[in-house]
């Protein structure tokens, strides 16, 4: 069963309220009191509550049993910068990239792909994939839906942002992912995490993978296949955080 949703604003110490279309899903369910649900508030706390009564107003009433914060998320902040693409093939990168546990999406505008900024009605749409899809996965946090940026400024924040800053080109003469990140994480940036950007169909300009390399972005290739952009920014995304991850483990084994 999918995990439920419940705002800040209805979570106590040793209960909460769901609301409106959490509550009413319940009642589709036929859920009944004293049955144990999954709760999430998308900010990484992860609770397992006890349902003990349906309210006026489409609401429910539960009791904490025990909350688990941070639930379901990766031991590495990964900050992954797609380039925007037409048509829905975007929805599947936020849908899947959430899933995964991508920690911050921020969609970039690039010379060969879409140089504009979605509509407001469109970034509402990505907001309620992301919610959807963490509820759906088991996570606890939401990913940070950052606005459009332009590339220079997604290269410039990520150097600021994150400890290594990487960059997918589909060209042979570059380092490929595996023995980067063979390697382990290195630090070429000023903050915390792993950066990663994703071109578009055309891939990234010679000029702007100039400005990367001037920047300390360090390039990477994946293999003799040629991949789309939205699906290239899952893959990679995914191999990213589980070899981070794995470097992240005690030497004896995986944490419990």
């Amino acid at each position: 069963m999918p995990s439920f949703w419940v705002e800040p604003g209805d979570l106590g110490e040793e209960e909460l309220v769901l609301r409106g279309d959490e509550a009413h899903h319940l009642a589709v369910r036929r859920c009944r009191a004293g049955d144990e649900l999954d709760v999430i508030d998308g900010e990484g706390e992860f609770l397992r509550v006890r349902l003990r009564s349906f309210g006026e107003g489409r609401e429910a009433r539960c009791d904490i049993l025990w909350r688990h914060r941070g639930r379901g998320e990766s031991p590495v902040e990964l900050r992954l910068a797609p380039a925007l693409i037409k048509g829905q093939r975007f929805d599947f990168v936020v849908e899947k990239a959430t899933e995964i546990g991508v920690a911050y999406i921020d969609p970039m505008t690039t010379f060969r792909g879409v140089v504009t900024g979605p509509s407001g009605s469109k970034l509402d749409r990505w907001q309620r994939l992301a919610r959807a899809a963490t509820k759906q996965c088991g996570r606890s946090r939401v990913p940070r839906l950052g606005s459009p940026a332009s590339f220079e400024t997604v290269v410039a924040e990520y150097q600021r942002a994150c400890a290594q800053v990487l960059m997918a080109v589909p060209d042979g003469g570059r380092r490929e992912l595996s023995e980067l990140l063979a390697d382990g994480v290195g630090a070429t940036g000023d903050g915390d995490g792993i950066g990663l950007l994703i071109g578009p169909e055309g891939g990234f300009t010679e000029e702007e993978t100039a400005r990367a390399v001037d920047a300390g972005v360090e390039l990477f290739s994946w293999g003799a296949t040629t991949l789309r952009s939205d699906t290239s920014a899952v893959v990679l995304a995914a191999m990213v955080l589980e070899r981070a991850a794995r470097d992240c483990r005690p030497q004896g084994g995986p944490s419990a």
